[in-house]
């Protein structure tokens, strides 16, 4: 676990130093020696998580208008030109709702995990490859923001169920004081929590199940929401297979 984030926020000040952007470097720096003195502290990859989430977003300057049309056409690809749109005008206010929830859901998704492993007595090392797993699941989507900075869909096209759902209001609400303003591909959303399942799952299956349930929801409710492009959640969850298995492959991590 330390070793991931150690390597996540070198690569951070690097990519800041190459660009010029000082303020970045020494956050990146700070962060990076963090990591270093706290060791292998379970509680502070939490914190890990946030700074390595904000600190791409400092480095991310304009949109890839070219991958973020590419993006679109995928969603048009499979969802039909005007797919999304229907499902935002007459699906079941109840399913609208149960979507958006599982997305306001995903910041809880992996302190749940951690506090499985924690209540059912696993102990440094179990939980220290949980850690590893969910930061290289989240660190892979985060680290590539610099480099593909596109929008989230909802600010290109306007999503029409905004009224019909009280807890989307919830949700830009916390989008609007807590995102970066930016759409990370691999979603980390995505990542982050099916990471967390899988995890959780290879120790404790009922747990796992119950928590991929509710990342694929998430996952769902982030597209159907236009909060991520399809093809974030679908490379997030692919993102989220590989990290569980070099996680169990290498087990020096």
């Amino acid at each position: 676990m330390t070793i991931v984030a150690a390597a996540y926020f070198v690569y951070l000040a690097v990519v800041a130093l190459a660009r010029g952007q000082l303020r970045p470097a020494i956050l990146s720096a700070a962060a990076l020696f963090a990591v270093l003195i706290v060791g292998m502290s379970h509680v502070m990859p939490l914190v890990y998580l946030l700074a390595g989430y904000w600190l791409p977003g400092l480095l991310a300057q304009e949109p890839n208008l070219r991958f973020e049309q590419r993006l679109l056409e995928g969603d048009r690809w499979l969802f039909g030109r005007e797919g999304l749109a229907r499902f935002e005008k007459t699906a079941p206010r109840l399913l609208v709702e149960y979507l958006e929830l599982a997305y306001l859901l995903c910041y809880a998704v992996v302190p749940a995990g951690y506090a499985c492993l924690v209540l059912t007595g696993y102990g440094r090392d179990e939980i220290d490859r949980f850690w590893s797993v969910v930061l290289m699941a989240s660190f892979a989507c985060y680290g590539l923001l610099p480099w593909l900075p596109t929008r989230a869909p909802r600010a290109i096209e306007p999503v029409r169920t905004s009224g019909r759902s009280s807890i989307r209001r919830v949700n830009l609400a916390v989008l609007n004081r807590a995102s970066v303003q930016w759409n990370t591909f691999p979603s980390g959303h995505t990542a982050a929590s099916l990471a967390t399942a899988l995890a959780v799952g290879s120790y404790w299956p009922l747990a796992g199940i119950i928590l991929a349930v509710l990342a694929v929801s998430i996952a769902a409710g982030s597209v159907a929401g236009r909060y991520h492009y399809a093809a974030d959640a679908i490379a997030g969850a692919a993102v989220a297979i590989l990290a569980v298995a070099t996680a169990f492959a290498v087990r020096g991590l």
